[in-house]
């Protein structure tokens, strides 16, 4: 590898974890945030007697609906983000358990 060619690849390995860092620290605050949102959903339900079934409903449906919408921004094409739908469920589960009589999902 030529000196040129070894700079060149220096600076784009720089670039690309400069970015991989700041993507990364975005994405954990967002991930925070989102957390703490469906925190306190969960909680606020749980409060008034909602079950966790429903709960776990709701904000499956609330995500549909974003995931809809950011579709409809894009491309049109609606794109089921099982990962994130995954997270939120663990999320209801958690939180809803250790603040609602231990009910767990049926």
């Amino acid at each position: 590898m030529s000196d040129k060619t070894e700079q060149q690849y220096q600076k784009l390995l720089a670039e690309l974890n400069k970015i991989l860092t700041e993507r990364t620290d975005d994405a954990t605050g967002e991930r925070i945030t989102l957390r703490d949102a469906v925190c306190a959903y969960v909680f606020a339900e749980r409060a008034s007697g909602t079950t966790i079934n429903r709960v776990v409903q709701a904000v499956d449906a609330i995500l549909g609906e974003a995931e809809e919408a950011v579709a409809k921004g894009a491309d049109g094409i609606r794109r089921r983000d099982h990962a994130l739908a995954s997270q939120l469920v663990y999320w209801c589960l958690e939180f809803g358990s250790t603040r609602g009589g231990g009910e767990t999902l049926a």
